[in-house]
C-alpha cells in the first residue's frame, strides 16, 4: 500500500463512528478543484504500512472503524489484503472513491470487505471531463452508483459544489443519477488549496445557493447533509 498520510482519530469522516483515516496516492482523476493535490500523483513521501496497521490495531477498542481515502484507493493493488488485515481487528471499513474502477469496487463489495462506501459524483455526465481533468466514460460512474446502491453496504454519494462545474441544472441531473439513494452529501468548495492554481480564484457558493442545491437533492434522496458551511448538518 502506498500510504501518504494517517490521522489517528476522526469524529466526522465516518458517519456515526470514531475512525482512523488512511490516505493513499495516486488518483486516476486530475480534478482541478481537488483539495488534496499532493495525492493526485504518486507521492513518494510514504509511510510504512506495517507500522500504520500496528498503530490502528493499538487503537482498536477506542476507534470503531477506518476510512481509506486518497487519491483513489482502488488503484492500490494490495488494497484487499490491507483491508483483510484491518478487519481481523474487528474494525469497520469505509472506502472513499470516485467510482471509476468498477471491477475492483465490485470485487470488494461482493467479498463483503466494505462496510461503508462514499462515492464522489463530480458533476453531471456532460461536464465530467471538465470536472475530472481527464477523459471519462460516464457510463462507469453510473454503473458504480447502481452497484453501490444494490450492494447491501452502507453508503453515501457526495458532490463538491464548485462554481463553473456544478450549477442547479447539473444538480438536477446528479439527482436523477442517484435517485432513491439513502444519503447524499453536498460539500462546500474550498479554494485555499487546489490542484489547479486558477481555482484558488473561484469564489465558493453562498449558503443560500447551497441550500438550493440541498432542496433539489431532497427530492431525489432519503437524506441530505450539508458539509463545510455554517449551515452544516
Amino acid at each position: 500500500m502506498r500510504i501518504n498520510g494517517f490521522e489517528g482519530i476522526s469524529l466526522i469522516d465516518y458517519p456515526g463512528i470514531v475512525a482512523s483515516i488512511v490516505y493513499t496516492s495516486p488518483c486516476n482523476f486530475k480534478c482541478p478543484f481537488c483539495h488534496n493535490p499532493s495525492l493526485v500523483g504518486a507521492n513518494d513521501d510514504t509511510m510504512d504500512s506495517e507500522e500504520i496497521i500496528n498503530e490502528i490495531s493499538e487503537r482498536a477498542g477506542f476507534i470503531e472503524g477506518v476510512t481509506i481515502t486518497g487519491g483513489e484507493p482502488l488503484l492500490q493493488e494490495d488494497l484487499g489484503i490491507f483491508i483483510d488485515i484491518l478487519r481481523k481487528t474487528g474494525l469497520k471499513i469505509k472506502l472513499d472513491t470516485n467510482g471509476y474502477a468498477v471491477d475492483k469496487l465490485k470485487s470488494l463489495l461482493d467479498a463483503g470487505k466494505l462496510d461503508y462506501v462514499a462515492m464522489d459524483i463530480k458533476t453531471s455526465p456532460e461536464k465530467y471531463r471538465l470536472a475530472c481533468g481527464v477523459r471519462v466514460d460516464a457510463g462507469k460512474i453510473k454503473e458504480s452508483i447502481k452497484l453501490i446502491m444494490g450492494s447491501g453496504a452502507d453508503y453515501e454519494f457526495r458532490t463538491t459544489v464548485v462554481p463553473g462545474l456544478v450549477d442547479l441544472d447539473d444538480m438536477e441531473k446528479i439527482g436523477a443519477m442517484v435517485s432513491g439513494a439513502r444519503a447524499f452529501s453536498i460539500q462546500q468548495f474550498r479554494n485555499d488549496k487546489t490542484y489547479d492554481e486558477l481555482y484558488k480564484k473561484v469564489t465558493p457558493y453562498t449558503d443560500e445557493k447551497i441550500a438550493a442545491f440541498g432542496a433539489i437533492m431532497g427530492r431525489f434522496t432519503e437524506k441530505v447533509r450539508i458539509l463545510n458551511t455554517a449551515m452544516a448538518v
